[in-house]
């Protein structure tokens, strides 16, 4: 839930706070795969819509696909950034 109001208020400051206390110790263990790849999943659309495109990559690479797999909606949102940033040149090194 701490997630979802991250998302909601579009705190990526306070996502970053859950992100760091999530990869303490073993925390992340609480969370089974699916709530795990979901949390991931959020937490990248966020970064796409808040964060400069650099950082977005530099997650994207260092994420996919060890820590999450891109749903097809964490695709549109990284194109759409891509877009915005004018980055489209990007999109071969991302597929």
């Amino acid at each position: 839930t701490g997630l979802l109001q991250c998302w909601d208020l579009k705190d990526i400051k306070l996502a970053y706070q859950l992100n760091k206390a999530l990869e303490k110790g073993d925390n992340w263990k609480f969370l089974d795969v699916d709530r795990l790849n979901g949390y991931w999943s959020k937490f990248f659309s966020l970064l796409c819509m808040m964060e400069q495109i650099e950082v977005v990559l530099k997650w994207y690479k260092e994420m996919s696909p060890s820590l999450f797999y891109p749903s097809p909606k964490n695709i549109l949102d990284l194109l759409q950034a891509l877009d915005a940033a004018n980055q489209l040149e990007v999109i071969p090194s991302v597929w």
